[in-house]
């Protein structure tokens, strides 16, 4: 599990013990030293909580794919390496 889920996990249940976010940022600077959060970010992230979020998990991002594999650009690869067996793909 990711770092920063288990801090949210420790965020959600701070939320549901009714800790305030400045005694949730102290937790977590306890248990996580230099590796915790910031306040800000623990603040950011009580408040959904606070709204009614169950999920600890981020949300889905738009934008670029974060891989351009599929079978096409396979096919594509292969032809123009075949073309030219000089070519080397990294």
């Amino acid at each position: 599990m990711c770092e920063n889920t288990d801090q949210r996990i420790c965020i959600k249940f701070c939320f549901k013990l009714g800790k305030t976010g400045t005694k949730t940022y102290k937790m977590m600077k306890t248990e996580f030293g230099n590796e915790a959060m910031s306040r800000a970010r623990v603040f950011e992230w009580s408040r959904p909580f606070k709204n009614g979020r169950q999920s600890v998990n981020s949300d889905p991002r738009s934008g670029r794919p974060s891989t351009s594999r599929n079978e096409d650009k396979i096919a594509q690869v292969k032809a123009v390496v075949r073309s030219d067996r000089r070519l080397t793909v990294l």
